[in-house]
């Protein structure tokens, strides 16, 4: 064999090397995924009562609107997140955060961010949980929309799952949702308030 075919061998084994290693970052890339795999109700922070606010309630409960008066002593709402991370590829990922967007019954209603800080092994699914609080000023846009659906909060996350990976990150875009009832949390919350 000549030097030019030994030359020439070895620049295609060199390509074939180059194109694989490219490949299976490629298909590690298209192998994550990140989904909204639970949301549930955490807890709930009314206003101060006063007897103008327990008066209203009672009225607004007479009137069969208790819904849209209890919504009206909420200072805010918390949920937990748990999102589901697999990597399906043949290359292990360091994710370092989530970014996403919330929406609640369609209405936009704020930004999230988790950080998760860890690598994901191929052929392995993590677990990561964020706490989600909603201020009511932030959740005014969709406050009727929570009532008239009976306290039934419809929650969708859209956004972006950043990985690294030989030092590059790479953006991941996903989107979940999830329906969160707090019709009953809100009840006990009430009667707690009440009650006291």
């Amino acid at each position: 064999m000549s030097i030019d075919k030994k030359w020439g061998a070895i620049g295609i084994l060199i390509f074939i090397v180059i194109i694989s290693i490219v490949g299976i970052i490629a298909n590690s890339y298209t192998q994550i995924s990140v989904s909204l795999d639970d949301a549930s109700f955490h807890s709930i922070q009314l206003r101060a009562f006063s007897l103008s606010t327990l008066l209203s309630l009672g009225l607004n409960t007479l009137s069969g609107n208790w819904l849209g008066a209890a919504f009206d002593l909420i200072d805010e709402i918390n949920l937990n997140l748990e999102f589901g991370i697999s990597n399906n590829g043949f290359l292990p990922v360091y994710i370092p955060d989530l970014t996403y967007d919330l929406s609640v019954n369609g209405v936009h209603v704020g930004q999230g961010y988790s950080e998760i800080d860890t690598t994901i092994n191929p052929g392995q699914t993590r677990q990561v949980y964020a706490l989600q609080n909603f201020q009511k000023t932030g959740l005014l846009p969709a406050a009727t929309s929570i009532v008239e659906n009976d306290g039934i909060i419809d929650l969708r996350v859209s956004g972006t799952a950043h990985f690294e990976l030989f030092g590059l990150s790479i953006p991941i875009p996903f989107e979940s949702s999830k329906q969160v009832s707090i019709i009953d949390e809100i009840r006990n919350r009430l009667n707690i308030e009440i009650q006291s």
